[in-house]
């Protein structure tokens, strides 16, 4: 290879660190997002394990259907790595769906219908942190909204530094 070749290589190959640097950008966008569906999928994992243990049909059910909707939510922030759509429709609806569910359990918790569901909560100091957990879970919808919608009018911290950074390619 002579001198010319090299360099003509060197641009290219920092040209694709370039985009990949952009691409890692706008995919770490929806970080916090990522980590919340993260957390309310284990979450009701643990509530599943723990009503099985339990044999607490009701609560299986419910349990199993909100993970494996959050697993479909977190499916959906994986394809934005290869997708700049900023909107991220099934994630919303999921912490719409997760936020209704929340707020319906607050309501139920302190119910005789709260044996059904949570079998496990034998006492007001086992209600009083599931309520504690339910009410932080929806602080973290809210919060997720909040993103997601700066994201998609392009407010959010990361937009300006994609364009600053597409600006002076490297």
């Amino acid at each position: 290879m002579n001198k010319e070749e090299v360099e003509k290589t060197k641009i290219e190959v920092a040209r694709k660190k370039h985009q990949d640097s952009i691409k890692y950008m706008y995919f770490s966008r929806y970080l916090m997002i990522r980590y919340v569906v993260t957390i309310f999928f284990f979450t009701n994992l643990m509530w599943l394990i723990i009503s099985a243990s339990y044999g607490s049909v009701v609560g299986m059910i419910l349990a199993l259907a909100m993970g494996i909707y959050s697993a479909v939510a977190s499916f959906e922030q994986l394809s934005k790595m290869h997708n700049r759509k900023r909107d991220i429709p099934i994630t919303r609806i999921y912490l719409y769906v997760q936020m209704a569910f929340n707020v319906v359990l607050a309501v139920l918790i302190f119910t005789p219908v709260c044996k059904t569901i949570f079998p496990f909560a034998i006492n007001n100091d086992v209600q009083y942190f599931l309520l504690a957990l339910l009410l932080v879970g929806i602080l973290l919808v809210a919060l997720c909204e909040y993103r997601i919608r700066q994201i998609i009018k392009n407010k959010d911290r990361y937009y300006r530094v994609i364009e600053t950074f597409k600006k002076h390619q490297q």
